[in-house]
């Protein structure tokens, strides 16, 4: 009980509410969709994985790594072999970053040191990024994909907010407000197409959305702070 209060004792009203309504939500979500349990409880883990790494707590990593592992096995159950690779491809990204965190965690607390990137930093990262989109997307198109700019983009800004995140800088929220944008019109666009399940990815990926705001927000304050 002692490990749990310590744990919560920095936490604002808002950021609890935050962490039971995304929790709540997820669970509603998946039993709309029919989830088995497996299935829940990656969408669970995942859910409190990124709510976790917005406070900057290193404790995201490990519902980050069941969610990973346990997702990758369900996309392998339904022949989604893309989603199979970039999950393992996870794994070791998340040990990586575990090890990371944990030695550049900020002094009398629990939350990691958090950067912000220089100007010559973020010219790399825009140049880099909008390269390796327009590369993605032109391999997208070739393949014959529905929808080849936004999913390249939300494909391949996922990996760089990923080592973004590992790298302990504020900008991965940057990457991730587009990534979550881009797949909040890519399920719109497919619910406009007939789709009506389409609308709780909708409602997900908005609940990403805001998530991804409100870390960007807190981890340029931890990053002052630090």
């Amino acid at each position: 009980m002692e490990r749990v209060k310590k744990f919560f004792g920095d936490w604002t009203m808002f950021e609890k509410a935050w962490l039971t309504i995304s929790s709540i939500l997820m669970i509603v979500l998946s039993l709309i969709w029919g989830d088995s349990i497996l299935a829940l409880l990656s969408g669970l883990a995942g859910t409190i994985s990124v709510v976790l790494c917005a406070k900057g707590k290193i404790e995201n990593y490990a519902f980050g790594l069941f969610q990973a592992v346990t997702y990758a096995f369900l996309c392998f159950q339904s022949h989604i072999y893309g989603e199979v690779m970039y999950n393992i491809l996870m794994v070791p990204m998340i040990i990586i970053g575990f090890i990371s965190w944990r030695k550049n965690m900020a002094s009398g607390n629990e939350e990691v040191k958090a950067r912000n990137l220089t100007p010559k930093g973020w010219i790399i990262l825009i140049i880099g990024s909008i390269a390796a989109v327009a590369g993605y997307s032109m391999v997208l198109k070739m393949l014959g994909g529905s929808f080849a700019m936004i999913d390249a983009t939300s494909t391949t800004l996922s990996v760089i907010a990923t080592l973004l995140m590992l790298a302990r800088y504020s900008e991965q929220w940057v990457m991730w407000v587009i990534v979550n944008v881009a797949s909040v019109i890519l399920w719109g666009m497919a619910l406009m197409k007939g789709d009506s399940g389409a609308i709780t990815l909708v409602v997900m990926w908005s609940a990403y959305l805001f998530n991804s705001v409100y870390g960007y927000i807190n981890w340029r304050k931890m990053a002052k702070a630090d």
